[in-house]
């Protein structure tokens, strides 16, 4: 059996920032630059007032930061705080294989941790890669052939904690030994499934990944031990959460291969299998100038993915149910002509235009369409019928997002509740992340405040 626990946290502990190729680094400031701007955009969710109601009395000493509430906490529940922020709404990263949401889970813990000791820029990034990379590689191990992970499992939760502790730990430069100590507190950790979907609870789930990630190198740094094939072994992670799984798969092209570089970042702030969607029914409002009125139906063709994930909710009664709505999204576009945060709040979910028009969408599931790809015809009461096929949706592998949609992606989140006259000196600043001498100061100057 391939020692895999092992090799990924001795590959974590040798890995340096100057080695890794430019692409590479350069993806890292991008993944920072989006994750940023979603918890800015999120701080402000009402799941996290109530969570701080419940949990703020118990929390220790304030030397982390809450990222856009201009308050403080310990590390762990600012840890969970910003993740929960990141995710509140649903306008994270996402690799398209393993449907993880790698970057929130890994950068919180770090962004506390830069807090309580000096990181320097260069630092933070190399342990956001490195958190990124070893948990993709590990969810790899569920999702390649002939392994099959079910599709009710949370990836961005259990392979979540195993990027925040590898990040965590590299950060507290720990050695080998007590890298695969935190990797395995982390797989034992590991939980979350689909069911927390459309509520509170489903940001819930990547944050409190992200905070036992980090438990899980504070217990390492400890000596804290654990077993020795966490991931590999016959009762480990990889049996539990796959059928088959292809071990392989973490550690083919250690080092030379980076999956960070197949991660994708969402143009609309909605689960990513609705994103084909979305376009289609953009791209054919505005080509054809179609007043929603004339429309007698909306008719999706997607893949199973999402059918599973998201055409289950036609009628959401919430903004947390419709972000999982292909239904909502796909009325919203038509009727709204637009797919971003205002289609994503109580006030479009309750539109009645946008009610109507859901309730004319039909989905149709084809098995050989790719979870980036669908087709949306709209049938008009005329009798004419308009169709548009996406082959790779926007946001994709294929069809990224460049550097400066991403800048106007962060602007967009940061005005929910960020000063604007500050935005685009801190963008700027944020595209400089290794460059910045000491996190926890560039922390404290940008958010120290309301």
């Amino acid at each position: 059996m391939v020692a895999v626990t092992r090799e990924l946290a001795r590959y974590a502990v040798a890995s340096r920032f100057e080695d890794l190729p430019e692409a590479v680094r350069h993806e890292g400031e991008r993944a920072f630059v989006n994750i940023l701007g979603c918890m800015l955009g999120g701080a402000k969710a009402d799941g996290i007032d109530r969570l701080l109601a419940a949990l703020q009395e118990f929390s220790g000493r304030p030397e982390a930061t809450l990222i856009g509430r201009g308050q403080r906490a310990d590390i762990l529940l600012a840890t969970l705080v910003n993740a929960h922020s990141q995710g509140a709404n649903a306008y994270n990263d996402t690799h398209l294989a393993t449907v993880a949401h790698p970057t929130g889970p890994v950068a919180a813990p770090i962004l506390a941790l830069a807090e309580r000791q000096p990181v320097t820029g260069a630092e933070f990034l190399h342990a956001l890669i490195l958190g990124i990379e070893i948990q993709l590689r590990v969810g790899n191990i569920l999702v390649t052939p002939p392994a099959k992970c079910p599709v009710g499992v949370s990836t961005q939760s259990i392979l979540g904690v195993i990027g925040a502790a590898v990040a965590s730990a590299k950060l507290l430069n720990l050695g080998e030994q007590q890298m695969v100590w935190a990797i395995g507190l982390a797989t034992a950790q590991a939980a979350g499934h689909r069911e927390t979907h459309a509520t509170m609870s489903s940001h819930f789930v990547p944050a409190n990944a992200a905070r036992a990630g980090l438990v899980a190198a504070l217990l390492a740094a400890q000596e804290y031990t654990t077993g020795e094939a966490a991931i590999e072994g016959p009762k480990g992670f990889a049996g539990i959460f796959s059928s088959e799984p292809n071990l392989a798969a973490a550690t083919q092209g250690l080092g030379t291969s980076h999956e960070i570089l197949a991660n994708t970042y969402k143009p609309y702030p909605c689960g990513i299998v609705v994103h084909p969607s979305i376009d289609g029914c953009l791209d054919l409002v505005r080509e054809h100038d179609i007043a929603p009125d004339s429309i007698e139906r909306v008719e999706l063709t997607v893949d199973p993915l999402a059918i599973a994930l998201c055409g289950i909710r036609p009628e959401p009664e919430n903004r947390m149910q419709a972000s999982v709505s292909l239904h909502h999204w796909a009325a919203a576009a038509v009727v709204q002509r637009a797919a971003g945060l205002a289609q994503g709040t109580e006030e479009c979910v309750h539109q009645p235009s946008v009610v109507a028009m859901r309730r004319r969408v039909r989905l149709t599931q084809d098995d050989a369409l790719a979870s980036d790809a669908a087709a949306v015809s709209l049938v008009l009461r005329d009798g004419r019928v308009v169709t548009a096929h996406i082959e790779h949706c926007r946001g994709s592998q294929v069809r990224p997002m460049s550097d400066a949609d991403l800048s106007e992606k962060f602007l967009g989140q940061a005005a929910i509740g960020y000063p604007a006259d500050r935005s685009e000196t801190l963008l700027a600043e944020a595209w400089r992340i290794r460059e910045v001498a000491a996190v926890g100061a560039f922390i404290r100057r940008w958010f120290d405040g309301p």
